[in-house]
């Protein structure tokens, strides 16, 4: 069973197929069976007797001949009715048992003319194959023999070419039905998939069985409120960042004119927050905007790390050589840009980012020896505004978006972000790049 388990296809397709295989297989059998017990099985038990008839009483008409006319009805009986009669002091040479179905039909059918046991034997002669019996014609025993071309049939050809034709309609009529109902949900699979990633499908065809056209209907128009959701988050997103920043910049344009007799200590932590505010505004609006997949381009991924931690403190790059894959720049930066971010502000030591270009895809390490991240927490620092910190103080953490805009974009580009605890304290984040298609085509 556990083998037959692993030999099991995963996919609907396949599982489709040999379910489809296997029921109109079986009835095949049972097809192929009703038709050989109750129609040819009837016709050869009717042959053979009549053959057998036929055999017992030539052999029997032969010894009551007169021995000048025996060579005639030898001759006549062998050239109209393909028999062939031999005295019992000249058998056949070479005779042998061979499998051939008709022939238990004729001992049988032998046996129920003669009342005795009959052996049919075979030999090759003349280039044909002949089947003989040794009858007791009375007086004496008599060798009867009878070519296989006589029977004009060929049982196991038949057989094999009944079950090689039915096995290929039963498997290309599996292949069809299977096909008609699996290509509508691969289109949707697809376009669900596509969805996922930020970007957009087109609508999917609405045909085929009516459940299968009823569930495209519905997502296609789970499609469109959900792309229309978003475009109105955006929007609502933008207006509220352009309503704030007016009385922000109002408050900053204040505090510039305020006489140099106020106090410098509570106008610069004003400024502060107004500078919080606006990057915290700038956030809000990068995560409601369509992060979707760019165009990839190949990148020479140790210059570009070494360039994002030339503007960082504290942050090193540890990368051996030149490292060439096809990605998108710009997510890629953005991703990486909020991971070294988030590590600095929880973080007082070292950060360092670490490529492994020896692995397929490559994978970009961020690790630091901040206070780490519990396991049962390391899915929920993904989601919007989610810190591990609540007092929500600003002095003790960020916004809660670095991480979920990092996401966001990896999911829409095919990366992936995995979190790990750091030997000796910290995290480890690795974003695993997407797969080449170049050399994947290649």
């Amino acid at each position: 069973m556990a083998g037959l388990r692993r030999l099991w296809p995963l996919s609907l397709f396949g599982r489709a197929v040999i379910t489809l295989v296997f029921t109109l297989g079986v009835f095949g059998l049972v097809t192929f069976y009703a038709i050989v017990h109750y129609a040819l099985y009837p016709v050869s038990h009717r042959s053979a007797a009549d053959l057998a008839a036929m055999m017992v009483l030539s052999s029997r008409t032969l010894v009551q001949l007169p021995a000048e006319m025996r060579t005639e009805f030898k001759a006549k009986l062998d050239s109209e009715y393909g028999l062939r009669l031999l005295d019992p002091d000249t058998p056949p040479a070479g005779l042998e048992d061979y499998f051939f179905p008709y022939v238990k039909r004729l001992e049988e059918a032998l046996a129920e003319r003669t009342g005795a046991q009959a052996t049919v034997q075979s030999n090759a002669q003349e280039g044909r194959r002949w089947f003989w019996v040794e009858l007791d014609a009375g007086p004496r025993t008599v060798w009867v023999g009878f070519p296989r071309d006589r029977i004009q049939t060929r049982p196991l050809e038949a057989v094999m070419l009944i079950l090689g034709i039915a096995a290929l309609l039963v498997v290309l009529t599996a292949a069809v039905l299977a096909r008609r109902v699996t290509a509508p949900l691969t289109r949707l699979s697809n376009a669900a998939e596509q969805l996922a990633k930020g970007s957009y499908p087109n609508p999917i065809p609405e045909q085929g069985p009516r459940e299968l056209a009823r569930l495209a209907r519905q997502f296609n128009t789970m499609n469109h409120q959900v792309r229309e959701l978003l475009a109105n988050r955006t929007v609502l997103l933008a207006g509220i960042s352009h309503d704030l920043r007016t009385p922000l910049t109002r408050l900053r344009l204040g505090l510039e004119m305020l006489s140099p007799q106020a106090d410098r200590a509570l106008v610069e932590r004003m400024e502060r927050d107004i500078d919080e505010m606006n990057a915290l505004i700038t956030q809000s609006v990068e995560l409601g905007k369509t992060l979707g997949a760019g165009e990839r381009k190949p990148v020479e991924l140790a210059a570009l790390l070494t360039d994002l931690a030339s503007g960082q403190p504290r942050c090193e790059v540890q990368a051996r050589g030149p490292c060439v894959h096809r990605v998108q720049a710009l997510a890629l930066r953005r991703i990486v840009g909020n991971l070294v971010d988030n590590a600095l502000r929880y973080s007082r030591g070292q950060v360092t980012l670490r490529l492994d270009c020896r692995a397929e895809p490559p994978v970009v390490f961020v690790l630091d020896r901040g206070p780490g991240i519990p396991e049962a927490e390391r899915e929920a620092v993904f989601r919007p505004f989610y810190r591990l910190e609540h007092s929500r103080s600003r002095s003790t953490g960020g916004s809660g978006l670095g991480l979920a805009v990092a996401r966001q974009l990896a999911v829409a580009n095919d990366m992936e972000i995995q979190l790990w605890e750091r030997p000796g304290g910290g995290t480890v984040v690795g974003v695993r790049l997407p797969p080449d298609e170049a050399a994947a085509e290649g």
